[in-house]
């Protein structure tokens, strides 16, 4: 697999395309009950419910990046190296591998990370919860997670607010995007922190790292899943 240089300097395989029939979709929509008291807010998830047209869009609270560094358990940017979904207890999960290029916040394990999110892809038919965002072998992404939940999945923080994806040009130059398309922000149309396509990567770490390392910064309870939104 080709590789790229991270910014620690670790070598780590840049994303390769390919092309696969778009399988049948099954969406799960999720309607968040947001009581906002700061980044130890509690999050009732409501109204589950299985459609087989287009996810309705989920209502997240707009969070800016030093936000979304508060209200993380953990920060690392890297490159996911596998992922397959899986049934368990009656609910789809995806099982993701990434490796890390740099943690930038939360504990520091190994140099490869396992994440398990909510819905995915099984049998043909893909389980998604609108607004979740999704990652592909070989992409490089900066991430934000909250703990795991008691059956050990983790939600990215604002669900696609806190999943960047990474493109480099020919030259290296490496931006990052988020995918709004399934959200609908309360109170505002955008983001209260950067647009969704318009950060340079480099732009965007410093950033973390000097939230994740200021005087008092804030860490959520590690067993605490509900800062998603």
């Amino acid at each position: 697999m080709p590789q790229t240089t991270g910014s620690n300097g670790n070598k780590i395989p840049t994303e390769t395309s390919h092309c696969e029939p778009e399988p049948q979709t099954k969406l799960i929509a999720m309607s968040p009950l947001v009581r906002d008291s700061g980044p130890s807010s509690t999050y009732a998830l409501l109204a589950l419910l299985c459609m087989a047209a287009s996810a309705t869009a989920s209502t997240v609270v707009p969070l800016s990046v030093a936000e979304l560094t508060d209200r993380s358990q953990q920060v690392f940017h890297g490159i996911c190296l596998d992922s397959h979904a899986a049934a368990e207890g009656g609910e789809v999960t995806t099982h993701l591998r990434f490796v890390v290029s740099e943690h930038l916040k939360g504990p520091v394990r190994t140099d490869t990370l396992s994440v398990i999110l909510p819905g995915g892809e099984l049998d043909g038919t893909r389980y998604q919860i609108s607004g979740m965002p999704g990652f592909r072998p070989g992409e490089e992404v900066v991430l934000f997670l909250t703990g795991a939940d008691p059956s050990g999945r983790v939600w990215p923080v604002g669900l696609a607010q806190g999943g960047f994806h990474v493109r480099r040009n020919n030259q290296g130059a490496a931006r990052v995007r988020r995918d709004y398309s399934e959200l609908r922000f309360q109170g505002a149309a955008r983001t209260a922190g950067i647009p969704a396509d318009d950060l340079s990567l480099e732009e965007l770490l410093e950033e973390i790292r000097a939230r994740a390392h200021a005087p008092g910064a804030n860490t959520p309870d590690a067993n605490t899943p509900d800062s998603a939104q």
